[in-house]
């Protein structure tokens, strides 16, 4: 057996699909590399502050990720969308090289730290937003089960590149290094976005171009407001956020007796176990739990895994069984609830694809992040007190609602209209049986 034909063999992908496929797993490796060498140098700072003083820089972030997907919206209504991705791209290869002048100039280091964490934890939602809108676009449903799986495995290799430079970098470089690498990378995945276009475009023949929006600004806030399941979606975001946000507070809270240098190497080697397992499931098991157990699985399981975990874990929240469950976790979510939740949009208009998505992928979520962590500071020692193991009970009480959100979701989804491709296919394959 070829190459070729293992690798189809492997992940489910059509031959005449694959070329696609691999370029945006190379695409999104490019874009994860980027952010994750620069997330162990954001993830270190938080533990010199307190509950109140990280909940004003979450709340500085919620502010800049909606004026931020504001103005993308209004460029999104006036220029077509071949103008627009990469845009975003270059923009915030920029805004890095900028903060890197900064920091060359004598900017205040406290200060520069603080907008370093805010900028990089927009660009953290932002840019992967953008990709998934881009891709989604071009595929079907159907498509979608057998393919996402498989490019967000492009995420996953390159957030292992990112924590093993971070291990390196973190030895041999300033931060103004790390800088100018990420920015590197962010003008490298410009002419990819223009390579998969043109072929989306002239290869696959399916008519789908991306063409222009519509030319109000506001008209992805509109979609969001009614429409029910873009709502739904926005919801299962906001439930994942207080997970994410109960368990950074957690490692947050268990980190503040290691240095600056040991947290940023014992974060990267999270990072980089998380994405090997991530890899794992994303090549052997994502398309397949996808296809045979349904979206409502796939975005229900972790949760509830989760879940038994966090009370598990508040009868001994050391350490070491925190960044366990923060892997597992991790790994769930990228290789099997984030392909799920990208399923979702291939059944939405292009219109909530490019500009409703990113403000639930970014305004949403920072929105959820800020009123998670203004919450863990009311019940910490903002108000009521709580310790580790009582916030870990609130934590698994959220999750629990998130799961069975998670199957409401699925299920709507799976009675959702069949795309004419999938009609087609199926159709194809019942007269092929007949014959």
């Amino acid at each position: 057996m070829s190459p070729i034909s293992l690798l189809c063999s492997l992940t489910q992908i059509k031959r005449e699909e694959l070329k696609g496929a691999l370029l945006s797993f190379l695409f999104i490796f490019i874009l994860m590399a980027s952010y994750m060498i620069l997330r162990p140098v954001r993830d270190a700072l938080p533990s010199d502050w307190g509950d109140v003083s990280l909940a004003v820089q979450w709340s500085f972030t919620f502010i800049l990720s909606t004026i931020a997907v504001s103005i993308y919206n209004f460029f999104a209504s006036k220029v077509s969308i071949t103008k627009l991705v990469p845009s975003v791209f270059i923009f915030f290869a920029l805004s890095f090289l900028l903060i890197y002048t900064l920091s060359k100039s004598g900017f205040d280091k406290e200060l520069l730290g603080k907008v370093f964490y805010v900028w990089t934890s927009v660009f953290a939602l932002f840019h992967i937003s953008v990709f998934w809108s881009f891709t989604s676009h071009f595929y079907s449903k159907e498509q979608s089960t057998r393919i996402f799986g498989f490019i967000n495995t492009g995420a996953s290799a390159g957030a292992i590149v990112g924590p093993l430079s971070v291990v390196y970098l973190v030895k041999n470089l300033p931060l103004e290094g790390i800088l100018i690498i990420a920015s590197v990378a962010l003008f490298a995945v410009v002419p990819l976005v223009m390579i998969l276009n043109r072929y989306h475009h002239n290869v696959t023949s399916k008519g789908k171009t991306l063409g222009n929006l519509d030319p109000n600004p506001f008209s992805g806030f509109k979609d969001l407001i009614s429409s029910k399941q873009l709502l739904g979606i926005a919801l299962f975001f906001f439930l994942f956020s207080g997970i994410s946000t109960f368990l950074y507070s957690a490692i947050k809270d268990l980190l503040v007796d290691y240095s600056s240098s040991e947290r940023r190497e014992l974060l990267g080697s999270l990072d980089l176990w998380t994405n090997i397992l991530t890899i794992t499931i994303g090549l052997f098991a994502t398309n397949r739990i996808t296809r045979k157990f349904g979206l409502a699985f796939s975005l229900s399981s972790v949760p509830f895994f989760v879940a038994g975990m966090l009370l598990i874990l508040s009868a001994n929240p050391a350490v070491i069984l925190v960044l366990a469950l923060q892997l597992f976790r991790r790994a769930g979510n990228y290789a099997i609830t984030r392909p799920a939740r990208e399923i979702l949009f291939t059944k939405v208009s292009k219109e909530a694809r490019f500009k409703t998505k990113p403000i639930i992928d970014v305004a949403v979520y920072r929105g959820a992040d800020v009123f998670w962590i203004w919450g863990l500071a009311f019940l910490g020692d903002g108000y009521l007190n709580l310790g580790l193991k009582q916030q870990l009970w609130v934590g698994a009480f959220i999750a629990i609602i998130w799961g069975f959100f998670g199957i409401h979701l699925g299920r709507r989804a799976e009675r959702a209209p069949k795309d004419d491709e999938e009609e087609n296919e199926e159709l194809l394959a019942t007269s092929s049986q007949k014959a």
